[in-house]
């Protein structure tokens, strides 16, 4: 594969983009705080050999959280480095114990398909725990709260004002080609996203869209997404129906033809959204002929 160029943000930030963007400061001495990964050894060797080329040493890994697209390279490079790895408490015990996003997921121990590297890194050990909003020990940059998309993302700022946003907003391109994406928590997600708006920074780096200097409309096109998939799911619930039964029409409704990969993420977001409007008091669940049942109300 091609190899991975650092570009220059400000300061001493700056980003390697890629499937995943990942984040590089260099706060002096030679040292290299990454922020994220990517998905696998061949993006850890990627950014190291990036870092490298650069005169940077990696001294510690900064995980926004545990999916394995943004610490699938962790295993890779603190094989060769030792360096830290600073995550939030409850995304250390995925990153450490790599089997539980499947097992979580799926609900259960997952079925073969699902033990792929897209949702198993290899594991790393997390060395720094994070209660955000903090600062990273030894690495000079903050980690700020982004819940919602899972259960502790965080965000990292560095002292450039850039600030690193992980996957509280998506790309154009991935609204318009999944037309949903991976949600845990609607609440705190539509609360990260107001915060994202309001973030004061002179770059915002997505981890799958563009660096862009100002994140509105990149953040209202997600908002209007997340409340559109919510419309949608509750006008299916005007028909009694069991979740896994509003996956299917939800996927059909958009014209996706779901793999076991993103059927056991759309099952898990579908009933994300059902939980969030019970809490609005929407919908209401029953058990029905030992099936559970979700109506609008």
């Amino acid at each position: 594969m091609p190899s991975l160029e650092l570009t220059l943000l400000a300061g001493s930030t700056y980003v390697a983009r890629g499937p995943t963007n990942v984040g590089v400061f260099a706060p002096g001495g030679g040292r290299a705080i990454l922020i994220d990964t990517g998905n696998d050894d061949d993006a850890g060797r990627r950014m190291l050999r990036a870092c490298e080329t650069a005169s940077l040493s990696v001294s510690c890994i900064a995980n926004t959280h545990s999916n394995a697209d943004h610490c699938g390279g962790n295993a890779f490079i603190q094989s060769r480095t030792n360096c830290r790895i600073a995550a939030q408490r409850i995304e250390a015990a995925f990153i450490e114990n790599p089997a539980l996003e499947p097992s979580f997921l799926w609900g259960g121990f997952p079925l073969p398909p699902l033990r792929n590297k897209f949702l198993v890194a290899k594991s790393s050990r997390v060395t720094d725990l994070l209660e955000a909003p903090c600062a990273v020990p030894d690495a000079g940059i903050d980690a700020l709260p982004l819940p919602g998309h899972y259960m502790g993302m965080i965000g990292f700022m560095t002292p450039d004002r850039v600030f690193f946003a992980a996957d509280a907003v998506a790309s154009p391109e991935i609204l318009q080609k999944y037309s949903y994406y991976f949600v845990y928590d609607v609440a705190a997600h539509l609360a990260t996203l107001d915060a994202v708006a309001g973030i004061d920074a002179d770059w915002i780096v997505p981890s799958h869209a563009e660096p862009t200097r100002e994140a509105g409309a990149l953040v209202a096109a997600n908002k209007a997404k997340i409340l559109e998939v919510g419309e949608r799911i509750l006008e299916l619930c005007s028909e009694a129906s069991a979740p896994e039964t509003l996956m299917a029409r939800l996927a059909w409704s958009y014209g996706i033809e779901l793999n076991h990969t993103q059927y056991a993420l759309l099952g898990s977001t579908v009933r994300s959204y059902v939980s969030w409007l019970a809490d609005r008091g929407l919908v209401t669940s029953r058990l029905e002929s030992n099936r559970l049942i979700v109506e609008r109300k």
